[in-house]
């Protein structure tokens, strides 16, 4: 009886040793007694807001600080289009009005012998032309302050946490009305504060 028993348990032996043999196939590291220094990892840039709109001073120099790159020259095709307009008006503002002084004169101008030659007409499109310069710079006004608004926002967002759990869910719902016990469905609206 003795016998089958330790048969038995020999060849359980026999079973288990390839097994472990095979599962120590990888060779064995020695550690070296000196600790090497984890490899250095590379921060996100995160912009201070207040510093972005201090370089939105100089135009795109926010979006610069931010390393918006991309949005540099969308500023300055904005400044140069408000800089083309303020230009094309105030030239035209100035013919306009010197042509007006010298049709008050009775004396010929750039527009004589035109639709436009009239007192009237010319002092209309003068005035137009004053109105649309003034509009320009204040369009320019808009478009620089506009600018360092975007900066100091675009710095502000920089950490913002877009993942997919969204905090506002919509789900079905079966409300219960506590007086009859009727069932009746519904639509739960899920708001959650916190991770």
């Amino acid at each position: 009886m003795k016998l089958p028993l330790l048969l038995l348990l020999f060849f359980a032996m026999l079973c288990v040793a390839p097994a472990r043999i095979g599962a120590q196939t990888a060779p064995v590291q020695v550690q070296d007694s000196v600790p090497t220094a984890p490899a250095p990892v590379k921060k996100k840039f995160l912009p201070v807001p207040k510093k972005s709109l201090m370089w939105a001073i100089i135009p795109g120099g926010g979006q610069v600080y931010n390393r918006r790159y991309w949005k540099v020259p969308l500023v300055y095709a904005a400044m140069g289009g408000i800089v083309y307009a303020i230009n094309f008006n105030q030239t035209q503002y100035r013919d306009l009005k010197k042509a007006l002084e010298l049709k008050l004169q009775g004396l010929p101008h750039k527009y004589s012998d035109t639709r436009i030659d009239n007192v009237l007409t010319l002092r209309t499109l003068r005035d137009g032309y004053d109105k649309d310069t003034q509009l320009s710079y204040i369009g320019m006004f808009l478009v620089y302050a506009l600018q360092g608004v975007e900066a100091y926002t675009d710095a502000h967002l920089m950490d913002f946490d877009i993942g997919d759990d969204l905090s506002l869910q919509l789900q079905p719902r079966l409300e219960i009305n506590p007086a009859t016990q009727a069932v009746s469905p519904g639509l739960g609206l899920r708001l959650r504060f916190s991770k």
